[in-house]
């Protein structure tokens, strides 16, 4: 046997030994588990690593598109791990988990008309504002049982109970104006506090006691309320007050107009003292932590160039958790169960937006 044929042999045996090589590490890697495999989902977006320890946040301060839909009366679950929404539009419900962000259907049922809904503390009632040319009317539906019923009342304002099994509304039933104490249904209903006034909002924040904020021609005030029809007064008359209530009811932040600017305080109910926290924003842009220590804003950025997202300690100390490129307009925001997620419904284009702390 020639030299010359024994050096081609060899080369031909190590050129298909590499060959072999690359084509089973190629096979191993396509034949790879499900849960290495990009779904297509936002998830992936967040993902910067190909290991197997779960999704990472390619950026801390990254806002994301959550959903393309144009969303109506987002809020979080019992659990706080995932959010629900209504499709504006078409009334038809969604619920998006926060572990793999992958959308799916509650009800595919239209609602015409459809222009808020509010949710019980249990997710599975719900009162839901529709808009007619006479007027708005209000209808009670049960996600359980699908039994629905509309409300009697020319409804303004209307809340669940902490406990989801009342609610408390303002409006005029039977020639009176007034709180209205009811079930959730509008079925045995009793007025709480008569009124003169045609413009207040209803408030629950806790088992002990509701409250309410009248309007007048200087502002609006802010009461609380007992059960048995006690009123004290929280707030004397601030302008274009916005108010956004603590966890457990102890505590809230609110928003007033001082000359051109929106300031942002809280207070505790046990205090009269109100805490300025060096903030131009509207509480309504806001949401508590877990510990009811901190809050997460949304704060218009100079010349109305949209929001950044800031945390707030009570103290007034602030951190930037994100200056999104996108423009934000913070319509409602809300904060997942671990404070890891914010959530941002933007006003602009009707859209959430997720942002991994």
């Amino acid at each position: 046997m020639n030299r010359g044929f024994i050096v081609t042999l060899v080369t031909v045996s190590l050129s298909f030994t590499a060959f072999l090589g690359g084509y089973l590490i190629s096979q191993k890697d396509f034949h790879r588990s499900p849960n290495s495999i990009s779904t297509g989902s936002i998830l992936d977006k967040f993902n910067d690593s190909d290991s197997d320890s779960g999704p990472q946040t390619e950026s801390s301060d990254t806002l994301k598109l959550l959903s393309s839909r144009n969303v109506l009366s987002p809020v979080m679950s019992v659990e706080k791990n995932s959010i629900l929404y209504y499709e504006k539009g078409t009334g038809k419900v969604f619920e998006l988990d926060f572990k793999d962000l992958v959308e799916k259907s509650i009800s595919d049922a239209p609602l015409a008309n459809l222009t808020k809904t509010i949710w019980s503390p249990s997710r599975k009632d719900v009162v839901s504002v529709f808009s007619y040319p006479e007027g708005n009317r209000h209808k009670y539906f049960n996600y359980k049982t699908k039994g629905s019923v509309e409300f009697e009342a020319n409804i303004k304002s209307l809340v669940f109970s902490p406990d989801g099994s009342q609610v408390a509304y303002f409006g005029n039933q039977e020639n009176f104006w007034g709180i209205f104490l009811s079930t959730p249904d509008g079925s045995s209903s009793k007025l709480l506090l008569p009124s003169r006034l045609e413009s207040n909002e209803v408030y629950w924040p806790s088992n002990e006691s509701l409250a309410f904020k009248t309007d007048n021609s200087y502002g609006s005030d802010l009461y609380s309320l007992s059960k048995t029809g006690e009123i004290r007064k929280i707030l004397e008359t601030k302008n274009k007050l916005e108010v956004k209530w603590s966890k457990n009811g102890s505590q809230f932040l609110f928003s007033q107009k001082e000359g051109t600017e929106t300031n942002l305080f809280y207070k505790n109910l046990g205090s009269e003292s109100e805490t300025s926290l060096g903030v131009s924003t509207s509480a309504s842009k806001c949401d508590w932590s877990i510990d009811n220590k901190t809050v997460v804003c949304g704060v218009p950025k100079p010349q109305a160039s949209g929001d950044e997202v800031y945390e707030i300690n009570l103290d007034g100390t602030k951190k930037l958790l994100s200056s999104p490129t996108t423009k934000i307009d913070t319509a409602e925001l809300f904060l997942s169960g671990l404070d890891d997620y914010v959530v941002i419904l933007n006003s602009l284009d009707n859209k959430l937006y997720v942002l991994k702390k």
